[in-house]
């Protein structure tokens, strides 16, 4: 087949030519888009910057849940926390504590609400076979869902629950809800303090909950971490904490932990140290959580269940 000139021409000009240069723009975005992330990723993205993406995405969060497990198999407690750091300050908690052997069954599930003045907690669950004295089995069915707590009362009082409150907000990174200088802040402190030597030569990855971590070995000073760590405490509106105070701690001294970082967004997921693992997940979660009108106070509740229990 022949095409002459005046051919070739004419089906040019037929042709959409707009139509045809912006497909071939936009194809060129999408792979110029896909090659970033590549090389954001592979390239830019290093073991040392995503550890610190960490750091500051950890004081940027308006709740987180901590989970802490006790035990193993037969005889535990799970423990999870979800501190809100805004709009409110207050913590819920859930317990859930577990009793297995041969011949024992027991399954006990409590929650908490606190604040800085203020203390909640009911029985949600109670299972056991373990029968009283007389060879009845205890139940807490009449209890379950019934709230205890009080507001302290006194400067004495609210002192200490406020020390016990903070003293929950303690680990070897800063959680918070802190602005965009803050956090520039604290991150260049911790830096130049040298508050956290992180073995980058030996991170290794894994596989947590589906999701693809990154294992690193962190030797934490606790002298200059404490410092900054209570100017957050301060920061954030909780008042000083004195176990924080730099002076309890000998220069140089330091604590090994590993730290595990989620790849996909940068996230810390876990903090282990000394016989002590804890596992963070659900950021940001915001939820309306009312301040229960109690039935008892924590006395009478504990009493109540003794009674059920012995019989």
């Amino acid at each position: 087949m022949k095409f002459s000139l005046t051919s070739i021409t004419d089906r040019i000009a037929g042709w959409d030519i707009r139509s045809i240069v912006t497909k071939f723009v936009i194809a060129g975005a999408v792979i110029g888009v896909i090659a970033t992330i590549f090389w954001y990723k592979d390239v830019y993205m290093t073991d040392e910057r995503r550890f610190w993406s960490a750091i500051d995405n950890s004081m940027s969060t308006t709740s987180v849940v901590r989970t802490l497990t006790n035990g193993g198999t037969g005889n535990q407690v799970v423990q999870d926390n979800r501190f809100y750091f805004a709009p409110e300050k207050l913590t819920e908690s859930k317990v859930t504590f577990e009793n297995r052997s041969a011949t024992v069954n027991t399954s006990v599930v409590t929650e908490g609400i606190n604040t800085l003045d203020a203390q909640y907690s009911r029985y949600v669950s109670f299972e056991t076979n373990d029968p009283r004295e007389d060879g009845s089995i205890p139940s807490l069915d009449s209890l379950l869902g019934k709230w205890a707590g009080e507001t302290v009362e006194g400067d004495d009082a609210r002192e200490q629950s406020r020390l016990n409150y903070v003293s929950e907000l303690v680990t070897l990174a800063i959680f918070g809800n802190f602005s965009a200088n803050t956090r520039q802040e604290v991150v260049s402190e911790l830096r130049s303090g040298n508050a956290y030597e992180v073995d980058y030569a030996n991170v290794t990855e894994n596989i947590v909950d589906g999701e693809a971590v990154l294992n690193m070995q962190v030797s934490v000073g606790l002298q200059e971490y404490a410092r900054q760590l209570q100017n957050a405490f301060m920061t954030a509106g909780y008042g000083d904490f004195p176990p924080l105070n730099p002076e309890n701690y000998r220069e140089g001294s330091r604590i090994s932990a590993q730290f595990v970082i989620r790849k996909r967004d940068n996230m810390i997921v876990g903090i282990n140290f000394g016989d002590r693992s804890e596992a963070y997940g659900n950021y940001g979660v915001q939820k309306n959580v009312e301040i229960p009108q109690p039935e008892f106070t924590p006395e009478e509740l504990e009493g109540r269940v003794q009674e059920e229990i012995q019989g």
